[in-house]
């Protein structure tokens, strides 16, 4: 299975009507499964920068389990595929006006896909751009937008989510050469001090890389499969917020995150599964019960099953991957202190 190996980063910055700045994102990258390897300049997104950081710290999450690396193959962290971002957007290439024709259509490659139009007509409307939208609903099925003065519309319609860029910004367009413009750039002052909330992990087995969780309801869940690097990714998904609102500190709350779920202890024996609404769960997961059931100590409820943690290895690995809404696990009383930790942290600086 291949990964996507990111070789260069590039933003583009301008005015927007509101007087904030607007940011395009470019990002040159080629597949590690695709010969010959041609690293490919795409623009990845327009949007304002609560929009980029959602876009850099989504892209940063993968790096998390390797399916993105940098040039030559080599493992990045996602700390550092941030930082590189944070630099480009330090210092971007001013974006010069131009136009583009949006025509919605069904290849692979259309300016407007029809399989995203029922959203893009929701966010246009959401925005009152009706001049675009009344020219991709007419007979032409088709409209002109400016970088500079339709940047909201734009926004809303490549936001690198749910529709790139790349498709009204061919790469021959990429400003690579471009001028800097550091009076466009984002240079937040670092944050002194802010709180860091982690939660509790624990491991299933001291042989397996699967963890427990607790969440907020105090309930311990294996979720996503208990995988370290899918508990670090989703936390790292979720982090710009908090980055936009205490720049600098996503260093220090990943560190956190990962030491917390690589340093945790393992279950205690008495531990117990317990399985609920059984007949809502999918036809694979009653199978993987049955089997788990079968020869594990367990006890039928009014509203589904409690059993020992399995100790064949297999039976344990279906166990942890029973759906996370349908299964807790019990710890018995001789497992630590389970409240969440919280911790007041000071970035050096």
């Amino acid at each position: 299975m291949g990964n996507t190996i990111s070789t260069g980063k590039l933003v583009g910055a301008f005015n927007g009507t509101n007087g904030e700045a607007v940011y395009v994102m470019f990002e040159q990258t080629c597949e590690s499964n695709v010969y010959p390897r041609r690293p490919k300049w795409n623009a990845q997104m327009i949007g304002c920068i609560q929009s980029v950081m959602r876009r850099i710290f989504l892209s940063a999450s993968s790096c998390e389990a390797g399916s993105l690396v940098g040039a030559s193959n080599r493992p990045i962290t996602p700390e550092g595929y941030i930082a590189s971002w944070l630099k480009e957007l330090a210092n971007p290439v001013a974006m010069e006006d131009t136009s583009y024709e949006l025509a919605l259509g069904s290849s692979w490659t259309s300016s407007i896909p029809e399989g995203d139009f029922e959203r893009i007509t929701a966010e246009l409307q959401a925005i009152g751009a009706t001049r675009i939208l009344d020219g991709l609903t007419g007979t032409d099925a088709k409209a002109t937008a400016s970088l500079h003065a339709d940047h909201a519309a734009l926004s809303a319609i490549y936001d690198g989510l749910h529709v790139g860029a790349w498709r009204i910004i061919p790469e021959y367009a990429v400003p690579v050469h471009g001028t800097r413009n550091p009076a466009l750039g984002y240079t937040p002052a670092k944050a002194k001090v802010f709180k860091v909330d982690v939660p509790r992990f624990m491991r299933v087995s001291a042989d397996m890389d699967k963890n427990l969780i607790q969440g907020e309801d105090g309930q311990w869940r294996c979720v996503d499969g208990g995988y370290a690097y899918m508990y670090v990714s989703s936390h790292i998904c979720n982090l710009s917020d908090a980055e936009l609102r205490e720049p600098g500190s996503y260093r220090t709350r990943i560190k956190a995150y990962r030491e917390a779920v690589h340093s945790a202890s393992v279950i205690p024996d008495g531990t117990q599964i317990i399985v609920e609404n059984l007949a809502d769960m999918t036809e694979g997961a009653k199978t993987d019960i049955d089997r788990i059931v079968a020869a594990t100590p367990h006890t039928t409820t009014e509203i589904g099953i409690q059993m020992n943690v399995p100790t064949d290895s297999t039976l344990l690995r279906w166990a942890a991957g029973l759906p996370s809404a349908h299964t807790t696990w019990r710890l018995a009383d001789t497992a630590p202190a389970v409240q969440p930790v919280e911790q007041l942290c000071l970035l050096a600086g």
